[in-house]
């Protein structure tokens, strides 16, 4: 015969193994949510390092061209005085 005591152990341990079913269930779910979310956090940053490296590029690309430009005014000043050392020895 079955007495009261294993029917409510045998109740127990059936309802305490459904609850931790679903929450292993819930914790399944709630991990493969925070996978999607890591997956594309990870795109978002890959994004900023090839936006902060093009920037890094486009500076000094412009750092060059400024050097250029400071070059070809120093030319200038360069002839300017030339002309003007010519015109004070004629």
């Amino acid at each position: 015969m079955i007495e009261p005591t294993q029917v409510l152990l045998f109740s127990v341990v059936t309802i305490l193994t459904v609850i931790l079913v679903l929450i292993g269930w819930q914790i399944f779910q709630i991990l493969s949510e925070i996978r999607k979310m890591m997956m594309k956090f990870n795109t978002m940053v890959d994004g900023a390092v090839s936006v902060t490296g093009n920037l890094g590029k486009s500076f000094e690309k412009l750092g060059g061209f400024s050097e250029g430009v400071q070059a070809v005014f120093s030319l200038f000043r360069l002839f300017s005085v030339k002309k003007r050392e010519k015109k004070e020895e004629d």
